[in-house]
């Protein structure tokens, strides 16, 4: 039995919109903003692919003070606790990453052309303050 609502201390927010097509240069996700929260996990989800040894994908992460992608600077390799790379096809791949600044940013990137299905969303924990229940 379930101790504790799980959805009042997480959140989750769609970083890069679900989008299929072939990609050969990167893909920026929109700002996250992790006010509130201690952690992220960022769920790719890559599926009909043609994802492979010669066309890996990575993840990189940038953090800034505002929603600025311009502003952003990238995050520590230090902060970036998992990180794998992405070459492998219908499967979801996680990242972990802890911020130092409120707004975070995933950037999608493809060694050479990939044809795929593509979404990541990231999801929010550690919840700064948490409901109290009776």
């Amino acid at each position: 039995m379930a101790s504790f609502d799980f959805g009042q201390i997480t959140s989750y927010a769609v970083a890069i919109t679900p989008r299929s097509g072939t990609f050969s240069a990167n893909i920026n996700s929109v700002a996250v903003d992790t006010a509130g929260f201690e952690g992220v996990a960022v769920v790719t989800s890559i599926g009909d692919s043609n994802i492979g040894t010669a066309n890996d994908v990575t993840l990189s992460f940038y953090e800034s003070d505002d929603n600025t992608r311009a502003n952003a600077t990238a995050v520590a390799a230090a902060r970036v606790v998992y990180n794998p790379t992405l070459n492998s096809t219908n499967t979801a791949f996680w990242a972990s990453v802890v911020p130092e600044k409120r707004y975070l940013f995933a950037e999608f990137v493809p060694a050479a052309a990939v044809a795929a299905n593509v979404a990541v969303t990231a999801a929010l924990g550690y919840a700064k303050t948490v409901p109290t229940t009776s």
